[in-house]
């Protein structure tokens, strides 16, 4: 899967931080914007998730969507939360994942990995998950020019550790 230029590393201490950072993004995201979401089970992909939902103005309990697919919320922007961890590579299809983010809405796909580069043209945010088998994640950032002044904005550029921590 192509995801671009890492622009930005974060290391966080817990599910707190990394909702912290998921709000921070949250507050600079705009309509159209697709995150893919890439890293183990328990890694933080949810976490991040609700996160970027409280920096959208979502007042809702943001929940993994595994066994409905997609869940859709409203705030400042709509975000639409899908989880592909169910599905075959090529089952992305049958939900019509790319009209997803054409919209209104941002997009935020758990296991954005087994979406098959479909979202490719969109100028997908791809977001690795890393842990070190506690609490602690490594979380990377890769995408254009475009989302390292959007992360820069968000104040995560200036978190990111020195290489290799």
């Amino acid at each position: 899967m192509e995801v671009g230029t890492e622009v930005a590393v974060v290391v966080s201490d817990s599910v707190e931080m990394t909702e912290e950072v998921g709000e921070a993004l949250g507050l600079v995201l705009a309509a159209g914007d697709v995150l893919l979401l890439i890293g183990d089970l328990g890694a933080g992909k949810t976490a991040l998730a609700r996160g970027i939902a409280r920096g959208l103005g979502i007042p809702d309990r943001v929940v993994s969507p595994t066994f409905v697919i997609v869940r859709q919320y409203r705030g400042r922007l709509p975000l639409a939360h899908a989880d592909l961890y169910r599905l075959e590579e090529g089952d992305t299809f049958a939900i019509d994942m790319l009209e997803l983010g054409e919209g209104d809405s941002v997009t935020v796909i758990e296991w954005g990995d087994r979406s098959a580069g479909i979202f490719a043209e969109l100028d997908p945010l791809s977001v690795f998950f890393e842990t070190d088998g506690g609490h602690r994640r490594r979380i990377s950032f890769s995408g254009s020019e475009r989302w390292a002044g959007r992360l820069a904005r968000a104040g995560l550029a200036k978190r990111s550790p020195a290489a290799g921590t």
